[in-house]
């Protein structure tokens, strides 16, 4: 059952470490936390129209301060469709050990933040930034990185 656990860890962090660059039929989306939380992962929920396809979690890779959310699509409209409620985590583990028990159903102390409201380019790269409003919101903007 270890095995098999730590097989679908890798999965995950390979998943989400492997795609720097979106493909055809796919999307990549990197997060920088200016928001002030304590967050230990980024929970994306996926939903084409209403239907629930899975979820990816993911924390920042050594050296790096953003979260991805690479997605692949079998067909290119259902881009078009493509619905992702954000959550985040906090957890006394490091976040890796937090991303494992979620991937066996004990997800960590989470919160929603938002629903992306964002309708992507197949191929295309996003870098947003989650910010914090004066009313306690969060949100994510645009941000264009070097």
């Amino acid at each position: 059952m270890s095995k098999l656990l730590t097989v679908i860890l890798c999965l995950v962090l390979c998943v989400s470490s492997a795609a720097e660059e979106a493909d055809t039929d796919s999307f990549l989306l990197r997060i920088w936390d200016e928001s002030g939380l304590e967050i230990s992962y980024l929970r994306f929920d996926v939903y084409i129209e209403d239907d629930y396809t899975g979820l990816v979690c993911s924390c920042p890779d050594d050296g790096e301060d953003f979260y991805r959310f690479p997605f692949d699509v079998s067909d290119a409209d259902e881009l078009n469709g493509i619905k992702v409620e954000v959550s985040y985590g906090i957890s006394a583990l490091t976040p890796e050990e937090a991303i494992l028990q979620v991937m066996m159903g004990n997800p960590a102390e989470e919160h929603h933040l938002l629903i992306l409201d964002l309708v992507p380019e197949e191929g295309r790269v996003y870098d947003m930034a989650l910010v914090s409003d004066e009313d306690g919101s969060w949100r994510l903007v645009d941000i264009y990185h070097e």
